[in-house]
């Protein structure tokens, strides 16, 4: 399939619960094969005024998110939307990096080097990972804490102070459930109070990622206690992204995300960036 072509029947699972979807994947990542226009159509048929185009980028060469997307590219891609859609719909120049401390040097050189709207810094289990789901198995009948080391990597990506956003802060519940639940990284909140304190130190902010709504957790990344800390600790600075890699997620579970976000008194959609330049994006208000 083209970058120019288009499914003839787009599902449109999500509705217009809130004004941004900051996290999307297209044809120009590995693990998706979305057309590049999927995503704006969808946003414009929803009435959603701006969206972010965040394809992934990797520094560990042995991962195909390493090589599948130069940066120029990426760039073509956006501008080229922006012409066919610009007057319907505000796109971003977006990327998820995922973040290795390993890699931090390299990837400091790269955002010096080259200039995003937005910037997601994620933790991906990768190659030698022991939290892969082909390995996770010899988690079973541990508890949370033995994750540890992805949270450290968690905690690297929000004191480097490279990214506008955390990605999905605990997504390695992904890979080890069944063998830890849900009810165990619950149990568990001194993982999470490093990184959370060193979001509201730093300025990132935090996305609330829809897409544990539709997996097997069934539950948001983070956690919603650990969204309720943040609010509780003075965290300010928070997004939503369905971390769509098929156009069926677009703004899927948006509405639960919106409740989220209301529960615990964050009104507003901002990154430190948006603030500076006067951006408001209110929160609607339940119907």
């Amino acid at each position: 399939m083209s970058a120019n072509e288009r499914p003839k029947n787009l599902a449109i699972n999500g509705i217009f619960d809130l004004p941004l979807d900051v996290h999307l994947h297209t044809l120009l990542s590995p693990d998706s094969a979305v057309p590049v226009d999927v995503y704006p159509a969808l946003a414009i048929a929803l009435g959603m005024p701006r969206i972010a185009i965040t394809d992934h980028l990797d520094f560990d060469p042995r991962e195909p998110g390493a090589t599948l997307a130069p940066h120029q590219r990426r760039v073509e891609v956006v501008n080229e939307l922006r012409r066919k859609f610009g007057d319907r719909l505000e796109i971003l120049l977006g990327v998820e990096i995922t973040y290795e401390r390993a890699y931090e040097q390299d990837i400091r050189d790269h955002l010096q080097r080259h200039q995003y709207d937005l910037t997601i810094g994620s933790i991906h289990p990768g190659i030698d990972s022991p939290f892969k789901r082909s390995r996770a198995a010899i988690f079973a009948g541990s508890d949370a804490n033995v994750t540890a080391p992805y949270f450290d990597e968690v905690l690297g990506a929000v004191e480097s102070g490279l990214f506008d956003i955390l990605g999905h802060a605990d997504y390695v519940r992904k890979y080890v459930y069944p063998h830890i639940g849900t009810d165990r990284f619950e149990a568990a909140p001194e993982l999470y109070e490093p990184f959370l304190q060193a979001l509201v130190k730093t300025g990132t902010a935090l996305e609330i990622n829809s897409s544990g709504w539709r997996q097997r957790t069934g539950v948001c990344y983070p956690l919603p206690q650990a969204v309720a800390r943040y609010k509780e600790i003075g965290g300010r600075y928070i997004v939503t992204g369905s971390d769509a890699h098929e156009p069926d997620w677009f703004a899927l579970n948006f509405d639960r995300a919106r409740a989220l976000l209301l529960e615990h008194g964050f009104d507003e959609l901002v990154t430190k960036r948006w603030e500076r330049a006067g951006e408001h994006w209110p929160v609607p208000p339940t119907r």
